[in-house]
């Protein structure tokens, strides 16, 4: 065709758009709302991620360089922003130390990070605390530590101040929004820190970290903080070791015209310390020149793979085919509708081509509006939503990106899909014969039997590249873009088999038809009806089948994400128990659960826990092991075996055995699996330690390791071996020269108590132990999946949508057909009843295609993250309730609609013959 030609269409494919509006609206929404989120997800991605100067900001903030002590007197390798990564060498057999760690070993930190930089370079310490507690109405709010002058512009971009003032004075604190979240707390309320219960602390400014705003911590200026909470803390506590095991750190400050180079940071490596340096960053090393980019392959786990990748991937491909699909049936209808018009083109001489480019340019016009509206809709509205995009991502973006080549991509994918959903209402233009349009009488043609053979084929052969490529191909470096061999296997035999249900739909269409003949007036002639227009029926089957396979494919990995992190879940105890942790031998060891007993009503009888333990001298104890294999993936603690009575084989083992109650009172150890007994009904007790120690005269020398057999009674319970693995009673420990170790206790309530009553009861507890900790056994939480929900509305609004426009292009062209029912005789409701059910029918024949096909890319998926070394095997598991809403409900809903808003009666009219 000429460009005088194509001119002349593409204007009356304009007219024809602005002729009719709501279709024209329709296609848009069409067009815009893929494009609007593709967007969207672009412009946040792109915004999201930092430049190298941002991403330095964020860790040195105001600072030219940020200096950790990261295992001073060994080597460091570390990427150029230390933050991506760095790591301790382990030294090797028989080498001795450098220069530069034997003089780190034994220096000051501070005075040796002094001498390694700069002269007049200031160091100002960024000191994080041990996690503790902290007072809020309901009870105790677990929180990180650590002091900052935020008055100082050293902190601005790393620590920011963004609401009310920075503590000015002694006990004032800032604190994140997280925290004050946690805690029902707001500014100028006050809170006290476990172990400082008697300095309340007033909260004065909230803080944020621009990279993790989910971050709960309270920051309090140098000196108020951690030099308490070290002083308060007992040694050989937690929190006394936490603080002792933290990595020093300072921001630096370089004097004018001073700099760091990548050199200055292999020297801080060489004595075990990392430095991030701004002027690095800025200006990085070549990759080679970078050891850890090297050597971190061997410290990574060569099993983990791209998951998430996979699914994004390939449910932005099967999106993009379903743009296409769901715009199809909107150009028939006004294809169908300009059908005498094209005709009356066809008649004064216009070409096929010139007929079939009409309906072509509505695609292109269209198209163009649709994408360019739905890319500024999609930037406008993250700008509009910025601050709550960024809360729910947990960081701030580094800017708002406009990626110009992204976003006319994106564009030019919307225009191209609607292009190719134009595609094939204007080769059916351009085939009807110019008789046909004028009259309104089109001819019915057959399935194409070497179509159906093919799409069969792609089915199979696209499910099986599918499932190969998840389990034999190996993880390896992008290939196309950022996605590697694995990746574009699972993508392309989820795509291919989708193809080739979509090369089937005809057929399945057609075999519908078949089935008329046995059913009434009604729903015969709204399956010959949808039978024999398949042109218009297959489309939006496939636009059904398309949004359903997606949100399908999602449910099911998540359903059995789900399912598998269920099977792997290690509760404490059993379902409701309530366990009080303490290990307090002390005056108040028995004030503790009278307390817990106190703020929580109801939990029954208490069981006291302790743990079995050999002491081989004055403050020496080890752990009593059993002699036998452990599985440590099915133990909720480290093997050990606990001590108590028939309270604690109730309340802890949720065993209610007589004989093993019996067996306990006889002072018998009993034993929870099977491995750990021998044939003779005895297992073999391990104590460690006492070997090597000075032997007073006369006395025999005794090994490191020794082994006691014990009469033991097997309670083969796989459940209670979780928890422990035996029970002995505390009546036989003075005959075998054991000890109890105190554990603390747990009781068995009829229902666990609510969060609230569990913070009041902890905070009470902390009151009289400090590093007691209170918690209940609510069983496997399942995380809330947003996106799986928002698929499943998504694709029942697809279902819905794709139906209602088939049922709407069906009246349209069933109008005659119709008037002579009416003329007849046929009762109104035949109307009803014929686009009720042919709605229904394309709702159900494309969900259940695309439940379906939804699993092909899902199994995929999950075989892909089970082919790692030491994995479990994939749990496949359907989700049932989303299923029975898209293959069942909706269905019915959408004719039950087309029912409702379609009219009963008809004007009748004149036929041309």
């Amino acid at each position: 065709m000429r460009f005088g030609a194509w001119k002349v269409a593409l204007r009356l494919a304009r007219r024809d758009a602005l002729r009719a509006k709501g279709r024209s609206a329709l296609i848009l929404a069409m067009v815009a709302l893929p494009v609007l989120g593709v967007t969207g997800a672009d412009v946040v991605h792109r915004s999201g991620q930092l430049t190298p100067a941002e991403r330095v900001e964020r860790v040195v903030g105001g600072a030219d360089a940020l200096v950790t002590a990261l295992s001073p007197g060994q080597g460091v390798e570390q990427a150029p922003v230390a933050e991506d990564g760095a790591f301790a060498v382990q030294p090797r057999p028989g080498r001795q130390p450098t220069p530069e760690q034997l003089k780190a070993a034994g220096a000051d930190p501070a005075a040796l990070v002094t001498s390694l930089l700069p002269p007049g370079s200031t160091l100002t310490p960024a000191r994080t605390g041990p996690e503790t507690g902290a007072s809020s109405p309901e009870g105790l709010v677990r929180t990180l530590t650590t002091e900052a002058d935020l008055g100082d512009p050293v902190w601005r971009g790393r620590l920011d101040l963004v609401k009310g003032r920075a503590p000015t004075a002694p006990h004032e604190l800032a604190a994140t929004q997280a925290f004050l979240d946690h805690a029902g707390l707001s500014l100028e309320s006050t809170t006290t820190v476990q172990g400082l219960e008697g300095t309340p602390y007033t909260i004065t400014g909230v803080v944020e970290h621009p990279g993790e705003l989910g971050r709960v911590e309270l920051v309090a200026r140098p000196g108020e903080l951690l030099d308490q909470l070290a002083a308060a803390a007992e040694p050989g506590r937690p929190g006394a070791e936490q603080a002792q095991n933290a990595h020093p750190s300072w921001l630096v400050h370089l004097p004018g015209g001073a700099a760091l180079d990548w050199a200055k940071v292999q020297l801080f490596n060489a004595h075990g310390y990392t430095l991030t340096a701004r002027s690095v960053a800025l200006d990085p090393p070549p990759y080679g020149a970078v050891p850890y980019f090297r050597d971190s392959a061997t410290y990574r786990d060569p099993a983990t793979g791209n998951s998430t990748r996979v699914v994004v991937a390939t449910v932005t491909g099967m999106a993009l085919l379903e743009v296409a699909l769901l715009a199809g049936p909107a150009f028939a209808v006004g294809a169908r509708r300009s059908r005498r018009q094209l005709a009356l083109l066809g008649a004064a001489g216009g070409r096929r081509t010139h007929i079939g480019a009409v309906v072509l340019g509505g695609g292109l016009v269209l198209g163009l509006a649709g994408a360019a509206l739905g890319v500024a809709l999609g930037t406008g509205l993250v700008a509009a939503l910025r601050p709550v995009i960024e809360e729910v991502g947990g960081a701030r973006f580094g800017h708002f990106a406009l990626p110009v080549p992204d976003l006319l991509a994106i564009a030019g994918i919307g225009l191209l899909t609607a292009l190719l959903a134009a595609a094939l209402p204007a080769w059916q233009a351009a085939r009807r014969g110019v008789t046909a349009g004028l009259t309104g009488r089109d001819t019915v043609r057959a399935p194409n039997r070497l179509v159906t053979a093919l799409g069969v084929a792609l089915i199979l052969g696209g499910g099986a590249i599918a499932v190969y490529g998840a389990g034999a191909v190996r993880h390896g470096l992008p290939v196309v873009s950022t996605y590697d061999t694995r990746t574009l296997t699972v993508l392309g035999g989820s795509i291919t088999a989708e193809l080739g249900l979509l090369a089937c739909t005809p057929l399945l269409v057609a075999l519908f038809g078949r089935l008329a003949g046995r059913l009434p007036l009604g729903p015969r002639l709204a399956l010959r009806d949808s039978a024999r227009n398949r042109s218009r029926t297959a489309p939006a089957v496939a636009a059904v089948m398309a949004a359903v396979a997606g949100a399908v494919a999602i449910g099911v990995y998540s359903t059995s994400t789900d399912a598998e992190n269920r099977r792997d879940y290690r509760p404490q105890a059993p379902y409701g128990a309530v366990q009080l942790i303490s290990h307090n031998d002390g005056p108040k060891a028995a004030q503790l659960p009278a307390e817990v007993e106190k703020q929580l009503t109801g939990l029954g009888g208490r069981a006291d826990v302790g743990q079995l333990v050999y002491r081989f001298c004055d403050n020496c104890s080890s752990t009593v092991v059993l002699k036998g294999p452990v599985d440590l993936r099915r133990l909720a603690d480290l093997p050990h075996v606990a001590t108590g009575d028939v309270a604690v084989l109730h309340n802890l083992f949720d065993v209610r055995d007589a004989a093993a109650e019996k067996a306990l009172a006889a002072g018998k150890l009993l034993v929870f699996d099977r491995s750990l007994i021998g044939a003779d009904g005895k297992a073999v007790l391990l104590l460690r330690g006492g070997g090597g120690a000075p032997l007073q005269p006369g006395q025999i020398p005794r090994p490191d390791l020794q082994e006691v057999p014990v009469d033991a009674v097997l309670v083969d319970d796989p459940a209670a071996a979780r928890f422990a693995q035996g029970l002995m009673p505390t009546t036989a420990l003075t005959g075998l020269g054991l000890a109890s170790a105190p554990q603390g206790a747990v009781w068995r309530p009829a229902t666990p108590p609510d969060r609230k009553a569990q913070q009041r009861a902890a905070a009470a507890a902390v009151r009289l132990d400090h590093y007691a900790e209170l918690t209940v056994e609510r069983g496997y939480q399942p995380k809330s999946d947003a996106i799986t929900l928002a698929l499943t509305g998504f694709a029942a609004l697809v279902v819905l949508g794709a139906a209602g426009i088939a049922t709407g292009l069906a009246a349209a062209d069933s109008r005659q057909d119709q008037a002579t029912l009416a003329a007849v005789g046929a009762p109104p409701r035949i109307r009803r009843t014929m686009a009720g059910l042919q709605c229904a029918l394309i709702a159900l024949l494309g969900a259940v295609l695309g439940a379906a096909n939804g699993f092909v890319p899902a199994v995929g998926l999950l075989k892909s993250r089970a082919s790692g070394v030491g994995s479990q095997p994939a749990l496949i598991t359907a989700p049932w309730g989303e299923l029975l809403l898209v293959v069942l409900v909706l269905p019915v809903v959408a004719g039950l609609l087309a029912a409702l808003f379609t009219r009963s009666r008809v004007a009748l009219g004149r036929r041309l013959s």
